[in-house]
């Protein structure tokens, strides 16, 4: 006979005040011995203290309802306490209470971020790859550079070479590509020869990582002057995304795919000025995943005018080599396919895009978009200037990189994950939900967009 619903409420909320209490005789050790710590029980016991108490004064027969989701959750989270490679699940299935849930959703958050903090790199080995006289460069399958030490970012150029950026920055991309093919083919290490973007070739070896997740680099020993040796690094540029599926007004947006885009053009007319950069960037639910991103300039055609150079930066001579917009073009399509296209005042951005395909003969097709001014418009009705430093200041943001297309898409995409947090607090669950909500309720903005002929509607398929 199952027992009764308060008598399993009561003990569960004695249940969740010992695990708090082994948390903390466990952290104890954790604190003395300088060890790294692990909070994982401590927010075991306070999630399940918190959700049980939360629940204790329903009605007898809501407690019983959620008595039994407790249960589960507690059997759940025993099974991750015994097995720390144990998933925690998402739901206990039909029925299970809202705020249980709520707490799974939360542990397997605090799960992947201890998983990820066991999986990071060790600081001796670090140690060994800073003071390197060879010059050592990890890279993701698009170039990203993952790791880098000192010696490298010398020989490549420290302004060019950094953590997060592409290779192609400091490499010609032929190169580096020619010896990824051949590397692949021969399976195995190889020598390369890699020219820099100044003319200069360098020798060195190439070795594929496995499952096609990018490639190490390896340059000889040079005589250098490194004051500080030291090696930079963010593997988790190797980390990708799931793969997006059909968009669908039902998506949960807690797994919502989205690619955050900006743009950097020669002025703001839509019609006449051009594209001179494109930036962007990938994130899953509330996830942002630097590995798929785009940071590209792209030749325009056409003179930069010296007001936008003052804005963004770029001259005549940065592009005069770049990519025409086709082939960025392309590279954008592939990473959107199958996203909601995010950016702030996007309306600007799609629509030069629409222009420059009809220019250049390539076929448009209108994207489901997210527009982050007109969220703040709503989310935030009493500010009076809803730029991007405002608001990044309001979120609490680091406005690293503005006024570079890749530096305010992730601004951008960071500002998004706050917002959808919050609007997730108040009641919004679904992609049908945020869409209709942000194409029906900002009208000043959405009045603005139109009047200057901009895109403002959503395509028939997704129109909510």
């Amino acid at each position: 006979m199952r027992e009764p619903a308060h008598r399993l409420i009561k003990r569960s909320l004695v249940w969740a005040g010992v695990c708090a209490g082994a948390g903390a005789v466990v952290l104890l050790p954790d604190v003395v011995l300088r060890r790294p710590l692990s909070p994982l029980p401590l927010l075991v016991g306070a999630a399940t203290f918190t959700a049980a108490l939360a629940l204790y004064g329903r009605s007898w027969r809501a407690a019983d309802r959620l008595g039994r989701g407790i249960e589960g959750a507690r059997t759940a989270v025993l099974n991750l306490v015994a097995d720390q490679g144990a998933s925690v699940p998402k739901t206990l299935g039909p029925g299970t209470p809202p705020e249980v849930e709520a707490m799974l959703g939360s542990l397997g958050l605090y799960q992947d971020q201890i998983t990820r903090e066991r999986h990071a790199p060790d600081h001796k080995l670090l140690t060994v790859l800073g003071s390197l006289a060879s010059g050592v460069v990890v890279i993701t399958e698009q170039g990203q550079v993952s790791l880098l030490n000192t010696t490298a970012r010398e020989l490549l150029g420290a302004e060019r070479a950094r953590v997060g950026t592409s290779l192609f920055a400091a490499l010609s991309r032929e190169s580096v590509l020619l010896a990824m093919q051949k590397a692949q083919r021969a399976g195995r290490m190889l020598e390369s020869v890699f020219e820099r973007l100044d003319g200069v070739s360098l020798q060195g070896r190439i070795s594929l990582l496995p499952g096609d997740e990018g490639a190490v680099l390896i340059f000889p020993p040079v005589e250098l002057d490194l004051h500080r040796p030291g090696v930079e690094f963010d593997l988790k540029l190797h980390d990708v995304p799931p793969v997006a599926g059909p968009l669908d007004l039902a998506l949960r947006l807690e797994d919502l795919p989205v690619i955050v885009v900006d743009t950097e053009t020669t002025g703001l007319d839509v019609l006449t000025d051009r594209i001179v950069s494109i930036g962007a960037v990938c994130a899953h639910g509330p996830r942002l995943y630097k590995s798929r991103l785009i940071d590209d300039l792209v030749d325009p055609g056409v003179p930069i005018p010296p007001a936008s150079t003052a804005v963004h930066g770029i001259t005549d001579a940065m592009v005069k080599d770049a990519r025409a917009f086709p082939e960025v073009w392309a590279d954008f399509q592939r990473l959107a396919q199958g996203r909601v296209v995010v950016g702030h005042n996007i309306a600007f951005d799609l629509t030069i895009l629409r222009e420059e395909c009809r220019r250049h003969g390539r076929p448009w097709e209108d994207f489901v978009f997210i527009d982050t001014l007109r969220l703040a418009s709503l989310l935030n009705p009493a500010m009076g200037r809803l730029d991007l430093e405002n608001l990044a200041q309001l979120y609490q943001l680091d406005l690293h990189g503005r006024h570079t297309a890749l530096g305010d898409a992730l601004v951008t995409a960071e500002l998004f994950l706050r917002m959808v947090t919050r609007l997730q607090m108040q009641g919004f669950g679904t992609l049908g939900e945020l869409l209709r909500f942000h194409c029906t309720e900002a009208h000043d903005v959405i009045a603005g967009q139109k009047e200057r002929g901009w895109i403002h509607t959503q395509p028939e398929r997704l129109r909510p």
